[in-house]
């Protein structure tokens, strides 16, 4: 048990009797009274009675927060003072019954300088146990977000050494291809027409791909390399592609669909059969693509290979809490649905 689930055990136990001593100070001290001369079983039913209060009052206290659950961004002096008075009135509603209840017990008639005194002990107190409590929500959700943003900075370092060191080799390709693109007879279209395709998809992977794009250059890279695919593909192969036209101007990390459909293209089979949709639904993106498999040879795990390894590790830092992705496989059939909220 770590410290933090020690101190949420503890501090009710803390709390009830700080709020006891201080009602029972303000309330003795002017009379000279003396609490400890009392009974033993009127002290212990007060202390016990304090504590449990606490405890209920923490529980009540925690089910308000969770439900907020306000975000750091959102916080403002307004909405911490509504809060407070929110947990303040849940306090009184459940303090004020037992106060009433413990008087009966000790057979101490309850006053109403008993009901004022228990009303600002406990609000005075209630502002240090708020003080501390939002701090450290605030201390942890400032440390979580300095985490990430490390873990960003590395991720981008990371990616920037990789291609910078793997910089030079794309851009021989791209000139190499640009050389044999003009040494080929013009009346051979087709390896000319190959050689354009397969330039242009390296052109968006060493060009276009600063930070966002928009969405419709994204899907326009998927169906140039559906295109140049099919060149070298069976011509059974089927593969069905319909984007919808209202996917546009959204902006998009780049290369985030990519991986899902090359993992089609590697392990279809079967019926070969692909398709790839992509349409807007309320203000999110919905990427599908469906690929047949073998049905008489049991295809091999996509979930955790290193494409999608690196996909979710993408989508973890760029879109947290913004995207599902799911993974589904049958005997005929393996299919990969990403959503991501703009």
């Amino acid at each position: 048990m770590n410290k933090q689930k020690i101190w949420f055990w503890i501090a009710p136990s803390i709390f009830g009797i700080l709020v006891l001593t201080v009602i029972r100070l303000v309330s003795d001290v002017p009379t000279e009274a003396k609490f400890w001369n009392r009974p033993i079983a009127l002290n212990l039913i007060e202390v016990v009675s304090a504590i449990v209060i606490a405890y209920l009052f923490q529980f009540g206290m925690v089910l308000y927060v969770r439900k907020r659950a306000l975000r750091t961004g959102e916080l403002t002096p307004k909405k911490l003072l509504l809060e407070y008075l929110m947990m303040l009135m849940i306090g009184f509603v459940i303090m004020y019954p037992c106060v009433a209840i413990i008087h009966f017990f000790t057979k101490d008639p309850l006053g109403l300088d008993d009901i004022v005194i228990a009303g600002i002990s406990f609000s005075l107190l209630l502002v240090i146990a708020y003080a501390i409590l939002r701090g450290n929500q605030l201390l942890q959700a400032y440390v979580d977000q300095k985490t990430k943003t490390q873990q960003i900075t590395n991720i981008q370092m990371e990616t920037e050494l990789k291609f910078l060191k793997a910089q030079f080799h794309p851009h021989f390709l791209f000139n190499a291809l640009n050389t044999i693109y003009f040494q080929i007879d013009e009346a051979n279209e087709a390896p000319r027409k190959s050689i354009e395709q397969l330039a242009e998809l390296l052109r968006y992977q060493l060009y276009d791909v600063n930070q966002t794009v928009r969405i419709e250059q994204e899907l326009h890279f998927i169906r140039n390399y559906a295109d140049f695919q099919q060149v070298r593909m069976k011509e059974s192969l089927r593969v069905e592609i319909d984007f919808d036209s209202l996917l546009k101007e959204q902006k998009i990390h780049p290369l985030l669909l990519f991986p899902l459909v090359e993992n089609a293209y590697k392990y279809v089979g079967g019926e070969y059969r692909i398709q790839i949709k992509a349409y807007r639904e309320n203000n999110a993106l919905r990427f599908s693509v469906e690929n047949s498999i073998p049905p008489d040879i049991k295809p091999v795990s996509r979930s955790g290979g290193v494409g999608l390894e690196n996909l979710r590790r993408r989508l973890d830092l760029l879109y947290t809490g913004k995207y599902r992705l799911e993974l589904n496989r049958t005997e005929q059939s393996y299919t990969a649905n990403l959503t991501i909220a703009w």
